[in-house]
């Protein structure tokens, strides 16, 4: 049940979101003739943004729309390229880094850890998902969650080597896999994600 329900949103956006995630061949056939239906068709500018927008949403854990407005507040007041600094501030949340770590399988997990006050950041509780990393921001757990993380990291690692992904390092974080901790080094400079997006749809949809 849990695999069907994730093939939804890929059908929907005709691409396999979750690489660690099995599909079936009916499944891998829904989703491609879903993206060759997607090509075919002409859509609106206010379309793409709107379908873009909820991409991303989806990607992260079903953001909703006060979240990314806040996230474009933010961007403002940083120097650069809007959409760059907008899927940065992205990656930098404590929930996202949970999941890029395999401290968490999915968002939700990753936002249940913190509501119940398991995860810490520079050995303070840390209360919100939305929660941004500033380099040198030390990730740690309470003692009595250590072993379901460290189940997580597992379960998570083989099911990658099963499914033969290609994964790509958090090369802005050092982690130490024995003691769960990781520390954030700076901004990721290059995001991998499963299917094109375009950031600056994004910001347009949302300004």
């Amino acid at each position: 049940m849990h695999k069907q329900f994730k093939a939804k949103p890929c059908k929907r956006f005709g691409a396999a979101l979750w690489k660690h995630r099995k599909l079936t061949l009916k499944q891998e056939k829904a989703i491609l003739l879903n993206k060759k239906k997607m090509n075919m068709r002409k859509i609106s500018n206010f379309s793409l943004q709107l379908r873009a927008k909820q991409l991303v949403s989806t990607l992260y854990g079903q953001l909703r729309l006060q979240q990314f407005k806040q996230l474009i507040r933010k961007s403002e007041k940083y120097k650069g390229k809007m959409a760059h600094i907008l899927f940065s501030l992205l990656e930098k949340r404590v929930d996202s880094c949970l999941v890029q770590l395999k401290f968490a399988p999915t968002f939700l997990a990753a936002r249940q850890l913190i509501n119940h006050q398991k995860v810490f950041v520079n050995n303070q509780i840390v209360k919100s998902p939305s929660f941004i990393l500033n380099p040198g921001d030390l990730i740690s757990f309470k003692d009595d969650t250590k072993e379901m993380i460290a189940a997580n990291v597992q379960t998570l690692s083989q099911q990658q080597q099963n499914q033969q992904v290609q994964i790509y390092k958090s090369l802005h974080f050092e982690v130490n896999y024995k003691t769960l901790e990781a520390i954030f080094l700076f901004s990721p400079q290059q995001i991998h994600y499963p299917t094109q997006i375009e950031p600056e749809l994004i910001v347009k949809s949302l300004r």
